[in-house]
């Protein structure tokens, strides 16, 4: 009768062996009780690099508790052949790799890796300006955002979105690259969405507007979505959801991050919304007044004062002001 034959242990492939090596090395590294930040840190990317990674340090560390009170222990574990940018320290301390010394400071490595790479708590983002402030603030990604007078930006950034929403006035985003991460902007009637560039929201009362600066953004209303590149604008009203894209002149589009404004064909209305951003008084158009009127203008925001007074002598409104306002309506 045959005897059953012995089973014989499967052979381990190369790169089997290879990381076994780097997984002992790894708990020598930690038992000798000499860690640093910077090993840490490598650590982490080790372990978060593959499941079998946290296997093979888990059996390296079964190993060790097994054999721990060996004789020249460190030698027997650290495979020469195979480790060779992964020495460990043999200055260790032997009390700590017994009595369950060594379990402690294992469990303690994993934690390190394991909050190493937990995503990122959320953020939460509030930006505001005041009345006649122009203000840049840098995100955490990188991303910089240069706001208006009397604007306010919000928004939460997680591990895996870039979400921002335009409350008031105007922003200019020039938003860091991350295709892993898009990022929208609301204004509440359209939604902007870029992977990374640098492109100008103005919301008014009953309009938004979009110009991009550089790169490509695709802006979204309802079911229509428009792509612009750098150099194309598109206004978005309750009336027409999305405009046609068209050209637009960057240098006075966006010259108001200079302090200075700029318009081109534009209605009273738009003009008066945007002084009101940096007036030190309210500027309102009374009822029966111009607002259609369309004005070619350039004018550093300190001077709105004498540009009201020339409006006033050159067309057919009356400006009158107060401390606690300035009025605009239909000339006589």
């Amino acid at each position: 009768m045959k005897r059953p034959a012995t089973p014989v242990p499967p052979v381990k492939s190369e790169s089997a062996k290879a990381l076994d090596a780097e997984a002992r090395a790894w708990v020598l590294y930690f038992a000798s009780g000499e860690n640093t930040p910077e090993k840490e840190r490598a650590f982490a990317v080790w372990l978060a690099a593959s499941p079998d990674h946290g296997a093979a340090f888990e059996r390296a560390g079964q190993l060790w508790d097994a054999i721990a009170d060996v004789d020249d222990v460190e030698n027997i574990l650290t495979d020469h052949n195979n480790i060779k940018t992964l020495q460990p320290r043999r200055t260790m301390s032997r009390r700590l790799l017994l009595g369950g010394g060594l379990a402690a400071g294992l469990a303690c490595a994993v934690g390190i890796g394991l909050m190493s790479f937990q995503p990122a708590p959320p953020e939460d983002i509030l930006l505001a300006t005041a009345r006649g402030e122009i203000r840049t603030f840098t995100l955490s990604d990188g991303s910089k955002l240069t706001l208006g007078g009397a604007s306010h930006v919000r928004g939460k950034f997680t591990a895996r979105t870039r979400a921002l929403q335009l409350v008031d006035g105007n922003a200019y985003f020039d938003i860091a690259r991350d295709e892993s991460r898009p990022l929208t902007v609301d204004t509440g009637s359209v939604q902007v969405r870029v992977l990374g560039t640098r492109f100008d929201i103005k919301k008014r009362t009953g309009q938004v507007s979009v110009s991009v600066d550089s790169g490509h953004v695709r802006v979204m209303a309802d079911a229509a979505a428009r792509d612009l590149h750098a150099g194309d604008r598109i206004v978005s009203t309750a009336a027409l959801r999305l405009g046609p894209v068209e050209p637009f002149d960057t240098e006075k589009e966006l010259s108001w991050r200079s302090g200075r404004l700029s318009f081109v064909d534009a209605p009273l209305r738009d003009i008066v919304a945007d002084m009101n951003q940096y007036s030190d008084r309210p500027v309102r158009l009374a009822p029966g007044a111009p607002a259609d009127l369309r004005l070619t203008l350039s004018f550093s925001i300190q001077q709105i004062g004498q540009v009201l007074a020339g409006l006033d002598t050159a067309y057919p409104i009356d400006v009158r002001e107060d401390d606690t306002e300035i009025v605009i309506s239909e000339g006589l």
